[in-house]
C-alpha cells in the first residue's frame, strides 16, 4: 500500500534546477552559480528560466523568482549569522515590493517613490540588512521570517540567532 504525505508541497523543480536555485537565494550571479555547480552559464540560465515557467513567473526578476522559490518550499532560505536588523515599516515595505514586483516603476508605486528613486531605496535596505544584493535581501527576508509564504510582511521581526536554544 502506498501512502502520501498530504502536507508536503509538490516538488516542481528537478534536482539540478534546485541546486541552481539554492545558490540563487544567496544572490549569486549566473557565472558564480555555474562555477559552484560545475555547469555552463547557459545551463544555469536555462534552469532558472525553467523554474520561472514552473512557478508561473515568466519574465520575473531574480528577486521575484527567489520569493516564489522560497514560498513554494523548493529551496531553503539562506543561512544567517544573527537576528534581523531593526527594520522600520518602510524597510519591510521595500523588501516586500522587491519580492513582489519586477519593474522599478511598480516597486516605486508600492513604496510611494518615483521610479528614479527606487534604486536608492533598495540600496539602503540591502546595506542595512548586510545583504549582497536585492536577491539575497529577499532570501534573508524569508530566513528572518520577515516575508511570509503568503507574500505578506510579518508584523514583528524578532529572530533567534543561529544555534540559539
Amino acid at each position: 500500500m502506498t501512502t502520501t504525505n498530504a502536507s508536503s508541497a509538490p516538488v516542481l523543480l528537478t534536482h539540478d534546477q534546485r541546486r541552481v536555485a539554492a545558490r540563487l537565494v544567496y544572490g549569486a550571479s549566473n557565472q558564480l552559480i555555474a562555477r559552484q555547480v560545475n555547469l555552463a552559464v547557459f545551463t544555469v540560465a536555462s534552469h532558472l528560466a525553467a523554474a520561472r515557467r514552473k512557478l508561473d513567473r515568466p519574465g520575473s526578476s531574480r528577486a521575484v523568482l527567489t520569493h516564489a522559490l522560497l514560498t513554494a518550499g523548493e529551496v531553503p532560505p539562506p543561512s544567517t549569522t544573527g537576528p534581523a536588523p531593526e527594520f522600520t515599516e518602510r524597510d519591510r515595505r521595500v523588501i516586500r515590493a522587491i519580492a513582489e514586483h519586477t519593474r522599478n516603476a511598480a516597486i516605486g508605486e508600492a513604496i510611494g517613490v518615483r521610479a528614479d528613486d527606487v534604486r536608492a531605496e533598495i540600496d539602503a535596505v540591502v546595506a542595512k540588512a548586510g545583504a549582497s544584493n536585492q536577491v539575497h535581501l529577499v532570501g534573508l527576508g524569508h530566513a528572518w521570517n520577515i516575508l511570509r509564504g503568503d507574500g505578506t510582511v510579518a508584523e514583528h521581526t524578532v529572530a533567534e540567532p543561529a544555534g540559539a536554544v
